[in-house]
């Protein structure tokens, strides 16, 4: 079963062709019974991705990657079961709020990349772990946004990630629908001032705010 996110039992959700929910401990998963494997087709991995999006825009939602899925329903009621207490936890700080992110872009790992040097492998190992590490001006960028932005966002968190093949810094935003205007606003307003703000997304379902 393919898994598209948890919401409350209650929801208010309009019905979907072939999508199912199972109810248990006061959460209900919303479902998909389909072949056994996973298709990459981008058509497939979109159409997903804009079934997510309909329900998080219907419900508070802890939406799951794609690709996420149980066995049969009874491992999907197990797994309500197994992880009730940090889901309504969790459906409490998503409720309302919308994913904004900002992609700060990185160098190339292998342009920071070392070559085989004549030196110890402990010397090797340090200059490769600086190679993918994030530069100390990218750090600084990060923090002079993120107290920028402070009072609009609930939770922020950032990751090195590749987009369109280029490593990017990603800092994502956890918004109140009530504050997204004012986030959007204030970038715009920092996007004066700085020099390379980075590319600027959303609104999303909380996918870096589901676990």
């Amino acid at each position: 079963m393919l898994l598209y996110g948890i919401v409350a039992e209650d929801a208010p959700l309009a019905a979907e062709h072939g999508m199912q929910l199972i109810k248990a401990a006061k959460l209900a998963a919303i479902v998909k019974s389909g072949e056994p494997e996973i298709s990459h087709e981008s058509a497939v991995v979109l159409a997903f991705g804009e079934q997510v999006m309909r329900i998080h825009q219907q419900t508070a939602l802890i939406p799951m990657r794609y690709g996420s899925v149980l066995a049969d329903e009874y491992a999907v009621t197990q797994h309500l079961l197994n992880h009730e207490e940090g889901y309504r936890t969790r459906l409490a700080m998503l409720a309302n709020c919308e994913e904004m992110g900002i992609r700060l872009p990185l160098d190339s790992a292998s342009d920071n990349a070392v070559t085989m040097p004549q030196v110890s492998g402990h010397d090797y190992l340090l200059g490769r772990k600086r190679a993918y590490a994030v530069p100390e001006h990218v750090e600084q960028q990060a923090t002079l946004l993120n107290n920028a932005l402070t009072g609009l966002y609930r939770q922020h968190c950032a990751e090195i990630s590749v987009f369109n093949g280029q490593r990017t810094y990603l800092l994502s935003y956890l918004v109140p629908r009530t504050e997204l205007q004012a986030f959007r606003d204030k970038l715009n307003a920092l996007a004066d001032s700085i020099t390379d703000i980075g590319f600027i997304s959303g609104p999303w379902p909380p996918y870096n705010f589901a676990s």
